[in-house]
């Protein structure tokens, strides 16, 4: 599964410094785990939205029981969608797309290079050592843009070699989709550059843990994968410009505002590397939702604008552990798309491990006050 280097962070409401949270919870209720198909065995992620009419999700490595098109039983992502609008009684209806071979289908497309290579070092008796190495696409957020007709999807580059926590990120970028009869278009940002489709290489923030976009501003968080705590920063570029780099500006505080530079940036919340930021109509204010790192807890903040100030963590249900008694829970992940009333209601689901490859997602229906 998704892998990330988690850090510990303060528990419960009002452990950390800032204001109180917009809100309370009311109640929480677990719905059972969500509907996916036969051949897979488990997978993890789960951001989506509403694009083309439709209730759209993302998911990370994704297991199968059936061989894909190129003999493979894993995948660096698959995707799903339903339109099923109403998730009250569960969420139902998944069209699970179909590769060549009738397994399920990768959404983000890899170059010819990286499949040839990943071809190459396929299987335990493969062409070129080391056998099992790997180029993934990790997806991250989502983000509608309906005034374009398209999407935006962020995602991470990794190489990969067998064994345990034996990866690297290498970048991340920016895919657009156009519709959901084509995979999403992975455009060279500088050709140059030793992987020309990342608009962020190695080193620099991984923007798209969160996104969103607001008065034709895209907005962005990268919460850190290192170091004892998820600080998040956030990046903004107007969206008809999401793949220019220079037009990129980062927040550095309410002094200085945007800036050029990344490196000038501060973080503006503490949250865990896959997280949603959404504006919430019954709270009136953005509503943050992700796991606790290296916990089950699943935590709420909310702010009035994207950029802050964000308030101190709520507590708001614990989500089951893993059956295996290993790991904890990383990815939990609301779905605005299906919200009711103005969001007073929420659908959150996140993975977890039900043995050895095996997992489920599992929905939560949450109501706030």
């Amino acid at each position: 599964m998704r892998f990330v280097l988690l850090a510990l962070a303060a528990f419960g409401c009002g452990a950390e410094q800032g204001p109180p949270p917009e809100c309370a919870v009311e109640s929480s209720r677990d719905m059972g785990a969500l509907e996916q198909a036969a051949a897979i065995r488990g997978r993890d992620g789960g951001y989506s939205a509403l694009l083309w009419e439709r209730s759209v999700w993302l998911y990370g490595d994704t297991m199968l029981d059936v061989e894909n098109e190129y003999g493979s039983r894993w995948l660096n992502n698959s995707w799903s969608w339903t339109q099923d609008g109403d998730a009250s009684d569960g969420i139902s209806g998944f069209v699970e797309p179909a590769d060549a071979a009738g397994a399920p289908a990768e959404l983000l497309p890899q170059t010819a290079e990286e499949r040839a290579f990943n071809l190459a070092h396929q299987g335990d008796a493969c062409q070129v050592e080391p056998c099992g190495a790997r180029w993934a696409l990790w997806p991250g957020a989502l983000a509608a843009d309906p005034e374009r007709d398209r999407a935006l999807v962020f995602y991470s580059k990794v190489y990969a070699e067998p064994g345990e926590w034996n990866f690297e990120g290498v970048g991340s970028s920016i895919a657009i989709w156009r519709g959901l009869d084509a995979q999403p278009e992975r455009p060279v940002v500088d050709a140059g550059a030793e992987h020309p489709t990342l608009l962020f290489g190695a080193g620099e923030p991984s923007f798209g843990s969160a996104a969103l976009i607001e008065d034709g501003l895209l907005y962005a968080y990268a919460c850190g994968t290192d170091g004892l705590a998820k600080d998040c920063l956030l990046g903004r570029v107007p969206a008809d410009r999401a793949l220019e780099r220079g037009a990129w500006r980062y927040y550095a505080g309410e002094e200085r505002g945007w800036v050029a530079d990344w490196q000038q940036a501060e973080p503006v919340l503490e949250a865990n590397d896959i997280l949603s930021v959404a504006y919430n109509r019954h709270l009136q204010a953005y509503l943050a939702v992700y796991s606790q790192p290296m916990d089950a807890k699943t935590m709420l903040r909310t702010a009035p604008r994207p950029e802050g100030p964000w308030s101190a963590s709520l507590h708001a249900f614990d989500a089951l552990p893993p059956e295996n008694d290993t790991g904890w829970v990383y990815d939990a992940l609301p779905h605005p798309e299906l919200e009711q009333q103005e969001g007073r209601i929420q659908y959150v689901t996140y993975s977890r491990a039900t043995g050895d490859f095996l997992s489920e997602l599992r929905v939560v229906e949450l109501v706030l006050r």
